[in-house]
């Protein structure tokens, strides 16, 4: 614990002001002074609206419009037309999946053709209809977290999320503190480790496959065995004497169907954990048709290459659902200005290595049909291209990509 030497306020150890007399801190250690403003300006980025640190308060200028949200949810509309055609799947959660993705990428494209035009000296931002001032004194609720601003303020009545550069965070702390706001430091509520995507989907996939295991193996519960003895005929019924496109077809549209499903925010996640259920029932199914133990069916589906493929697949698409409304909404100014850095890209990449990978996943398990145990055996080949996959992801990730983008 430090202590402000200008007024004697407590102040922590990570603090560069006093949050009471907005002293800096690094003076006294001989650090070298904050530049002005002027010759340092702050821009952060809200869901709809660039603010501009001034020494006068936020001037807030709105980037969204009603008529680029309704160009943005009604142009995609044929796009649904077109997966239709392709797929014929009957899950409507997969056309909400494709018209919010894209409307999404639009909306932000139209959203960045107005911030364009906010360039040049904040002195030359002039308040008009689409714009307006936050007092310093108005502000009323702040928490700061070195990066992301929520402020509410009175007058004018305006709640946002505002986050900022890294190297814009300097001037927005000394502002807070010079003008006596009092603020909290406000950290994230998840383990930073749970807002990257691949961690988030490592959990997801762990507990699937708990939910899975203990489906295939806990006794069934009065009605389920003709249930789920009719979903794996029905099944089954659609792929024997098929040919090879067909049974990949099929394959590919019922995943397709479920990890698009559980991309969408929060009810996707739980009709993904539902479809893991579904899956461990239906291989006790199969266990007791076979009159083997639920082991060892769980064993042989293991050992199987498109098993790890579909079912890792499932988690990327809920950890993709879950982290666009949460996470991938926070982008800076200079995070928006690359499109890969937005949210709405970083969810489209998801969900296209998701449809990826179970492409191949499906290719893999019509393989298994005729290759049986023998398939066993792709793993060899399947693994070095994992390995050059991961090796590719982290050269990406060391050249600045965004951190936690898929």
């Amino acid at each position: 614990m430090n202590y402000c030497p200008n007024c004697g306020t407590p102040l922590s150890t990570e603090q560069n002001f006093c949050t009471l007399c907005g002293f800096d801190l690094r003076l006294q250690a001989g650090a070298k002074p904050v530049p002005a403003l002027d010759e340092a300006p702050a821009c952060g980025l809200a869901r709809n609206a660039v603010f501009y640190v001034t020494q006068d308060g936020l001037l807030g200028v709105d980037i969204g419009s009603d008529f680029a949200l309704a160009v943005a949810l009604f142009l995609p509309l044929p796009l649904l037309a077109a997966v239709y055609s392709a797929t014929q799947a009957g899950a409507l959660a997969v056309y909400a999946v494709v018209w919010l993705a894209a409307a999404g990428l639009l909306y932000d494209e139209l959203r960045w053709r107005r911030v364009k035009r906010l360039t040049g000296p904040r002195a030359e931002q002039q308040p008009s209809r689409t714009s307006w001032f936050v007092p310093w004194h108005s502000i009323r609720m702040a928490d700061w977290n070195g990066r992301t601003l929520w402020f509410s303020s009175d007058d004018p009545p305006v709640k946002a999320s505002v986050t900022f550069n890294q190297k814009d965070a300097p001037y927005v702390e000394r502002d807070l503190s010079s003008r006596g706001i009092r603020y909290s430091l406000k950290g994230s509520r998840l383990p930073r480790k749970l807002t990257q995507f691949w961690t988030l989907a490592i959990v997801l996939f762990i507990a699937s496959q708990a939910i899975l295991i203990l489906a295939a193996t806990l006794p069934l519960l009065p009605g389920e065995d003709q249930v789920y003895t009719t979903i794996l005929n029905n099944t089954h019924s659609q792929v024997v004497n098929a040919t090879f496109f067909d049974q990949f077809r099929v394959i590919y549209t019922n995943n397709i169907q479920v990890a698009w499903g559980g991309s969408l925010p929060v009810l996707g996640t739980l009709s993904f954990g539902v479809a893991s259920y579904n899956t461990g029932r239906v291989l006790q199914v199969i266990a007791m048709g076979d009159k083997v133990p639920s082991a060892v069916v769980l064993i042989s589906l293991y050992i199987l290459p498109h098993t790890w493929f579909e079912e890792f697949s499932y988690p990327m698409a809920a950890a993709a659902g879950l982290l666009a409304i949460t996470t991938w909404r926070s982008v800076t100014p200079e995070e928006f200005v690359r499109r890969r850095g937005r949210g709405s890209s970083k969810f489209l990449l998801a969900m296209g290595g998701v449809s990826l990978t179970l492409a191949v996943a499906g290719l893999l398990e019509v393989l298994a049909v005729y290759m049986r145990l023998g398939v066993v055996v792709l793993w060899v080949p399947l693994g070095f291209g994992l390995y050059l996959t991961t090796k590719w992801m982290r050269r990406r990730t060391q050249d600045g990509s965004p951190p936690g983008s898929p």
